[in-house]
């Protein structure tokens, strides 16, 4: 008991103090850094985003569904709710800050990865392992390497497993009073009907379903919304004036990295908008886009949706219906009873559901990210099914585990993957801006860098010997 006492306090001041200062710290840098072209010229960002230049036969949309998957969670329902009762309606304002500070990470992190991909038979493997070993090189690369894929493989059975499924577990228990173990098995046979199918088979269902169900939610956000336009300038009034006291400052930042939580801290947010922690570019490596820089964009994107759009819309649901009193701290309770205002006793339902759907989705895009931690080590189609079988035996268990122990492991292995990979996109930064150069979203440091011509296509896939 001391010694989980002991790590539960380690979890909570490097999830709650550190890793919050490391991650805006870093976004500040790299926004200066890169000129802070997305902010400056979104414009020319987007134009570059969705062209046609540099595509392959490979969507870079599926990989960025399959990314979205594991980023759109629970959180982006529930841990609004948390911000807003931490810090006040000043709290939604300071999510919006902290989402375009880390908007960068991401297109850093997901720049690098396609930089360094590889081949694993015949599908694209990459993500932060590749880039250190091969970045960074040497003793150091290896040992980051190994140490977050060895961190990657547990947080896919924790956070990326347990934690998504006893929380749909208990929300179809509560609304829908179907049996946990029934639950578990049943949703644990699903996945396993998905994830047997590989990348292909996940960006199936994932390009399909998140489109659907994010829809869906928008369209209950933005319906209750309207429902009181009338009341949205006395809310954005609100939000302005008490963004600057100290509450709402410290509960939005804050509030951005819970909002992947059903509770609270960092690591249990990292699932909603992932920047910095290193999964999302495991995913985007399977885009067949010879620019980095272009699918680095679309992490971008990932982070504005995630958090300006969807977090936003919840957020005003709340401030709307609530209006400045909150019956209850719990995040998810207070969901329900701001949705009940425009929904009446559908709002359980409509609520359950959603979460029910996010997280089967969060569940499935892990598979995909622990097989690739896993293939970082053993690479063959034994181990994978080994993998997958006990992933999903996870997920059935998980339906009724308690999350204690899961939590601040969960904790632990999300903040060292996170402070190990930023520590390498830092270490890495000058190959993030001459990609970003290269694209043309900021000038060079030097004519003489202007001047300079690519002398190899980073994009073309590379198998382990280095052969393309």
């Amino acid at each position: 008991m001391r010694v989980l006492a002991f790590l539960k306090n380690i979890g909570d001041v490097g999830v709650g103090i550190l890793l919050p200062l490391i991650l805006i710290s870093c976004g500040v840098y790299f926004t200066g850094y890169l000129g802070g072209f997305y902010l400056l010229h979104p414009v020319k960002t987007m134009k570059l985003a969705i062209s046609r230049e540099g595509a392959g036969k490979g969507s870079p949309l599926r990989a960025l569904s399959v990314s979205l998957a594991g980023t759109l969670g629970v959180g982006n329902i529930v841990g609004v709710a948390v911000a807003i009762v931490m810090g006040g309606a000043g709290a939604l304002f300071w999510m919006w800050i902290s989402a375009f500070l880390s908007m960068i990470l991401k297109y850093a992190e997901i720049v690098l990865a396609m930089r360094y991909r590889s081949y694993n038979g015949a599908e694209p493997v990459g993500g932060p392992m590749y880039y250190m070993k091969n970045g960074i090189g040497g003793r150091t690369g290896g040992i980051f390497a190994a140490v977050f894929a060895a961190l990657g493989l547990l947080s896919s059975f924790t956070m990326g497993n347990v934690v998504q499924m006893n929380a749909a577990a208990d929300a179809a228990f509560s609304t829908f009073h179907i049996s946990k173990p029934i639950f578990g098995v049943a949703t644990a046979l699903i996945c396993a009907a998905v994830i047997f199918g590989g990348f292909r088979g996940i960006s199936r269902v994932t390009s399909v379903a998140i489109p659907v169900v994010s829809a869906l939610y928008l369209f209950l956000c933005v319906r209750a919304i309207l429902l009181d336009a009338s009341e949205i300038p006395q809310v954005i009034g609100e939000i302005m004036r008490s963004a600057f006291s100290v509450s709402a400052a410290g509960g939005g930042i804050a509030g951005f990295l819970l909002s992947g939580a059903l509770r609270h801290g960092v690591a249990k947010g990292c699932f909603t908008h992932e920047a910095g922690c290193g999964t999302a570019p495991m995913a985007h490596v399977n885009s067949d886009t010879k620019i980095p820089a272009k699918q680095g964009l679309l992490g971008i994107f990932e982070v504005f949706f995630d958090t300006i759009i969807m977090c936003t819309l919840t957020g005003f649901v709340i401030l709307l219906a609530c209006d400045g009193e909150f019956i209850t701290d719990n995040g998810m309770l207070l969901v329900i009873y701001a949705f009940s205002k425009y929904y009446g006793k559908k709002a359980a339902y409509l609520i359950s559901a959603s979460i029910l759907l996010f997280a089967f989705a969060t569940v499935i895009c892990w598979a995909y990210y622990g097989k690739t931690c896993l293939a970082y080590f053993i690479k063959t189609k034994r181990a994978e099914t080994v993998y997958l079988l006990a992933y999903c035996a996870t997920s059935a268990l998980g339906a009724f585990m308690t999350q204690g122990v899961v939590w601040t492991f969960s904790d632990i292995s999300v903040a060292v993957m996170t402070i190990l990979n930023l520590a390498c996109v830092l270490w890495l930064r000058r190959e993030v801006r001459m990609e970003t150069e290269s694209a043309g979203l900021c000038l060079p440091f030097s004519l003489r860098q202007r001047r300079r011509k690519r002398t190899r296509e980073y994009a073309v896939f590379h198998d382990s010997s280095g052969r393309k």
